[in-house]
């Protein structure tokens, strides 16, 4: 695979671990993920905020090579 699908995908992935770290470590409501036997809470911010950064980041690189 070539690095126009390596690079928006490390993009994405690296955003979302970032602001699952900072909710954790933080303790901020939005940006959590806590897992427990009773349940389970996901927030979604940090996924949309890292597929927004991998559509991001695969455009530049196409603008780049044109």
């Amino acid at each position: 695979m070539n690095k126009n699908f390596w690079i928006p995908l490390i993009a994405s992935l690296g955003t979302m671990i970032i602001l699952y770290l900072i909710g954790n470590i933080f303790n901020v409501d939005f940006l959590i993920f806590d897992i427990s036997l009773p349940y389970s809470e996901i927030s979604l911010i940090p996924i949309v905020v890292g597929i927004l950064v991998g559509f991001i980041s695969e455009r530049i690189i196409k603008m780049k090579y044109q």
